[in-house]
């Protein structure tokens, strides 16, 4: 029997290879002889560059930049033949951040505007940029200002590249970002739907996590409808309201503007890079997961992307979670949901046990389901 392994990291306690690795063990251990592809995968978020490293190699460049509230971070993108891939996280994310500092007014997507620049000055002439885990709610305005836009008040100076900056914004300058940009197109990868504004928006949705309170949600959600109207006069292009425009606080509305640029799936970049579809026709079944399932993973996640092409080839799928927060008879015919922590025991338990205890749950699946025979 031959089963294709392919779960996203369980955030916090298990990376996607580790998660594949504790599968693996799992099968082995009640099924010595079966085969396996191993595929750690990744939706668009952070991890997605290190899931496309492993199918187009290349090499890391390496660049100090600012991080979100302007401190040296080291980040790297990935250059392949004319191709980069940036991760936004790594100069942008919530990860470098503490808890206490989280300010998304004063957060900036400037570090990763200098990746996307020096990238195009390497040569690159296609870049993917994945979103997800940003620490930021600037409209991408950071960005802007590292590849040359002229971000100016009703005086005509510059203000700063964060969401309170943008407060005072008046008009533009964008002749040397134009210039820059006419030397790649862009291929957007992001793991939500969310439009930049609105209930539904970059401020409402993500900023409390970012360390925004109620105040500052809809502040910031103002401040964006400003800035968005303004892009929009600008390019001529209407982009505030498309799905996606909201992933990582808008980060990519003035490529969206002013770019050869369009916003995809991260989880389908990452599988059609892998060729799934091909891969898939050859196994019997499909072992995916992630630390959490509930109704989000209908909306772009990782695991309903595996799903439906498991689904659209007619090949069973278990998912395991750490957590399982939709009933099971939600599922398609053919989809199987297993939690993977034991009753009893504390969360941190849960999570310093998640290697042996996702093994176990792997395990005792298949002697439940009578495949292991």
């Amino acid at each position: 029997m031959k089963f294709m392994l392919a779960p996203d990291s369980f955030k916090g306690s298990l990376s996607a290879e580790q998660a594949v690795q504790a599968m693996a063990e799992g099968i082995r251990d009640v099924m010595p002889e079966a085969q396996m592809i191993c595929m750690p995968i990744a939706d668009g978020g952070e991890g997605t560059l290190e899931a496309l490293e492993r199918v187009l190699g290349g090499k890391r460049k390496y660049i100090q930049v600012p991080g979100p509230y302007g401190k040296k971070v080291e980040a790297y993108y990935l250059y392949t033949r004319q191709m980069a891939v940036i991760e936004l996280a790594q100069a942008s994310g919530l990860t470098l951040t503490t808890e206490q500092e989280r300010n998304p007014m004063q957060a900036s997507t400037y570090g990763t505007g200098l990746l996307i620049r020096d990238a195009i000055e390497e040569g690159a002439k296609q870049i993917c940029l994945t979103l997800g885990g940003s620490a930021t709610n600037d409209g991408g305005a950071g960005i802007a200002a590292a590849l040359g836009m002229r971000l100016l008040d009703e005086a005509g100076r510059e203000i700063e590249p964060t969401c309170a900056g943008l407060e005072h914004l008046k008009q533009i300058d964008d002749r040397e970002m134009r210039s820059l940009l006419k030397q790649c197109s862009f291929m957007i990868a992001c793991d939500v739907k969310n439009p930049l504004c609105g209930l539904n928006g970059a401020s409402a949705v993500y900023g409390p996590q970012k360390g925004a309170d109620t105040a500052m949600v809809w502040k910031m959600d103002e401040i964006l409808q400003h800035y968005g109207k303004i892009l929009e006069e600008t390019s001529g292009k209407a982009i505030t309201s498309l799905e996606g425009s909201g992933a990582a606080g808008g980060a990519a509305l003035p490529l969206l503007a002013f770019a050869d640029a369009k916003l995809c799936s991260g989880i389908d970049l990452v599988l059609d890079a892998f060729a799934f579809d091909q891969q898939l026709e050859t196994v019997d079944w499909v072992f995916s997961g992630e630390g959490k399932i509930d109704a989000q993973t209908s909306f772009g996640k990782a695991i309903a992307g595996v799903a439906k092409r498991a689904e659209k080839k007619k090949i069973p799928i278990t998912v395991f979670a750490g957590r399982v927060d939709v009933e099971s008879g939600s599922c398609p015919d053919g989809m199987y949901l297993r939690g993977v922590n034991p009753q009893e025991g504390t969360l941190e338990d849960h999570m310093k046990h998640a290697y042996k205890n996702l093994r176990k749950a792997v395990s005792d699946f298949l002697k439940e389901e009578g495949i292991c025979r």
